[in-house]
């Protein structure tokens, strides 16, 4: 972690700019800590091995947390463990945070599933109207939420992007606009399309290179020294499952990591956050 960056900021300075104590996206912050904690004993309790992903692998590097302008958490299990977590979390319900896929919420065509708080939402500033809205406002679950990922080997990259861009049209063209379509859309790629393609990744695909499952729109490749076996990374002040190399991995996604982009190029969703005690 360092304290004055490229462009001129400190780990302070961003704080103050993005996320002050009090403020909204900092009270998301911290829920979504809880939510990670509860997440973590899940796990453990479904004996399922899980990691940090993405952001919060960045975050913890170059800033010790939460990326400052930033509100997510991403989780990875392995595809085998994936229904035995989901099943578990089903099976033993939070009060407040509940487990999101398409059979507890119709709304939603995703290939992963998500544990979403229920005592927040996120409100869309999009125009009426516009894809990104529209299949937000579809979902029965709202809130603040940790995308929980498959992670697999053996993928076809062109496979692999294909799969994303089917799953895209799914999810925001048809999704909101079409729900009986997006429905029947979501089963034919989850039933159909997508085991294909996984029995063509078995056949042809290179085993030890990790990617995110089939139909999500994510696409880099990771080596399997670079991602297992799992290590302790410090996030917001507490050791989480980080990948075996943590720098190899973010450089893998972002190039320079520990450069900041330009403030235009930080990437704030386009929602509202309403949080409730």
């Amino acid at each position: 972690m360092i304290e004055t960056f490229n462009t001129g900021e400190t780990q302070a300075s961003l704080r103050q700019a993005y996320n002050p104590d009090g403020s909204t996206l900092r009270r998301a912050q911290l829920r979504m800590l809880e939510m990670l904690d509860y997440l973590v004993d899940a796990a453990q309790q479904a004996g399922v091995n899980w990691r940090l992903d993405g952001g919060n692998v960045l975050g913890a590097l170059r800033h010790g947390g939460f990326i400052p302008w930033d509100d997510d958490v991403d989780i990875v299990v392995s595809r085998k463990d994936y229904k035995l977590l989901c099943n578990y979390l089903k099976a033993h319900p939070h009060p407040q945070f509940v487990l999101q896929d398409h059979d507890t919420d119709h709304g939603y065509y995703k290939s992963w599933a998500a544990l979403r708080d229920t005592k927040s939402e996120h409100v869309s500033i999009e125009p009426e109207g516009a894809k990104d809205r529209m299949a937000l406002e579809a979902m029965k679950y709202r809130g603040l939420h940790i995308d929980i990922f498959p992670y697999e080997d053996h993928i076809l990259p062109s496979l692999q992007r294909l799969a994303g861009k089917l799953a895209c049209v799914v999810n925001f063209n048809l999704g909101g606009r079409h729900p009986r379509l997006a429905s029947l859309g979501y089963h034919v790629l989850e039933g159909c399309i997508f085991p294909l393609f996984r029995l063509c990744g078995h056949l042809f695909g290179k085993k030890g290179e990790f990617m995110h499952t089939y139909g999500a729109w994510f696409y880099e490749r990771f080596p399997e020294d670079v991602v297992r076996p799992y290590r302790p990374i410090v996030f917001e002040g507490k050791a989480y499952n980080g990948p075996a190399q943590p720098e190899a991995f973010c450089r893998i996604i972002y190039g320079n990591f520990m450069g900041l982009p330009p403030k235009d190029k930080r990437n704030r969703h386009q929602v509202e956050t309403r949080i409730w005690e």
